[in-house]
């Protein structure tokens, strides 16, 4: 059975690159575009492990992971290179903090280390 990514990013071209990338690396993936579309996905999808982008308008990845099950691993990936707001994040339960722009090597191996 494939193993379950949500990838959630404001940036189209973002979640999108990911996403090609992930498929063809064997996982099955969901994709959602706002930090509210991601906490709707999540019951209904229940990934295995969650890419998520930290600054997004409106409901950002800190208020995700305050409204979804911490049960499920986090991969917060952020251009944000502000050591304050990477302990913030690391405070609220990710497991890896990866920064933009996308190394997919990178991603893949945090990917491997949590599924």
């Amino acid at each position: 059975m494939k193993k379950k990514i949500l990838v959630v990013d404001d940036s189209s071209s973002n979640v999108l690159l990911l996403q090609s990338f992930l498929e063809d690396e064997g996982f099955d993936i969901q994709i959602a575009f706002s930090g509210k579309e991601a906490i709707k996905t999540v019951s209904n999808y229940k990934p295995d492990i969650i890419l998520l982008d930290l600054m997004m308008p409106g409901v950002s990845g800190i208020d995700v992971m305050d409204s979804i099950d911490s049960a499920i691993p986090v991969i917060m990936i952020s251009a944000n290179k502000d050591a304050a707001l990477v302990k913030e994040a690391k405070e609220h339960g990710i497991k890896a903090y990866i920064q933009k722009p996308i190394d997919f090597d990178e991603i893949l191996a945090e990917i491997q280390k949590l599924v």
